[in-house]
């Protein structure tokens, strides 16, 4: 009797054993009692802290345990086959997964993405990430499925493939953060970035076909603009090289006109200051016309007399600048 009382206590220990349970330091911890959460006296979730704790012994207590500051990964789809790679294995992938790569453009060409998403499990309520959704992160991949599937559809062959990536990437994390929140999985959205863009085998040279004239195109479209930029520097330069040389000009005209003014200002005062005004204008207006005559003569080619009442010919006139 004393036996088999001693075991059904040593039974009676291990089964209350299972009441303990450890929360590590980077862990939260969430207890159901009889299927209910446990809640505090304000009606919150009751999050035990990290060490040894104790409640009823499973599965009259179960003790759920997640890790809010983890980051984690979900991969939609595949990344391209390595053709060079010769495995067997990598070649014969499932169709499955395959499917799951293929998305239909706006302008129906077919295209492979690869999603990689990076989240989080909410810090507002982590029983939505619990209890709301039998596996949150499958519905996750529905709901990302269906929103890089509506993005695509949306968007031509050239903008997926691979002109629109950062843009497409912006729109597909915006628009699962709104499902998963919408749906209430408990979950936070850090990033849904598109890792990996290919054409299905049988367009491969096609595409490539396209990028090399893209690129082509691109190179071209750089050389014009360099050589524009070169041929535009150039002609700024003449230009201001010009602007320079007639500012330069102008201010010596003017500086010399303006000493001819004033020159013939100084020449009338003085005309004007002469005891005899007349006469001094007569000999004034003498010199002149002999300095006028002198600068004539020195760019005639020769020298000719002739009578006052003859006609002259102005072809012995030059320009003695050459």
């Amino acid at each position: 009797m004393k036996r088999w009382l001693t075991i059904i206590l040593l039974l009676a220990g291990l089964y209350s054993a299972t009441g303990f349970y450890i929360v590590k330091g980077n862990e939260e911890a969430v207890v159901r009692r009889f299927g209910r959460l446990v809640t505090d006296d304000s009606g919150k979730v009751w999050l035990p802290g990290s060490g040894l704790h104790f409640d009823l012994p499973w599965p009259l207590a179960v003790v759920d345990r997640i890790n809010r500051k983890e980051v984690r990964t979900l991969t939609i789809g595949t990344a391209e086959l390595d053709e060079t790679s010769g495995n067997l294995g990598d070649f014969l992938r499932s169709a499955e997964l395959l499917e799951q790569s293929q998305f239909l453009t706006g302008d129906k060409n077919i295209l492979n993405l690869q999603i990689t998403m990076q989240y989080r499990i909410s810090d507002e309520n982590p029983n939505d990430f619990l209890f709301r959704s039998k596996s949150p992160t499958e519905h996750l991949k529905l709901l990302a499925e269906s929103a890089i599937s509506d993005l695509v559809a949306r968007s031509g062959v050239d903008f997926v493939h691979p002109l629109g990536l950062v843009e497409l990437r912006e729109l597909l994390t915006h628009r699962t953060r709104e499902l998963a929140a919408l749906h209430r999985l408990g979950i936070d959205i850090d990033e849904a970035a598109i890792s990996a863009v290919y054409p299905p085998p049988q367009v491969k040279q096609a595409f490539l076909d396209v990028s090399n004239a893209r690129a082509e195109r691109e190179q071209l479209i750089n050389s014009a603009l360099a050589v524009s930029e070169e041929l535009k520097a150039k002609a700024d330069a003449e230009a201001f090289q010009i602007r320079n040389d007639a500012d330069i000009e102008h201010r010596r005209d003017v500086e010399a006109a303006r000493g001819k003014a004033d020159r013939f200002r100084k020449l009338i005062a003085s005309i004007e200051a002469a005891d005899d005004p007349d006469v001094a204008r007569g000999l004034t207006m003498r010199r002149i016309y002999i300095e006028t005559l002198e600068d004539i003569l020195q760019s005639v080619k020769g020298k000719v007399f002739l009578d006052s009442g003859e006609t002259v010919d102005l072809t012995i006139l030059r320009n003695p600048r050459e």
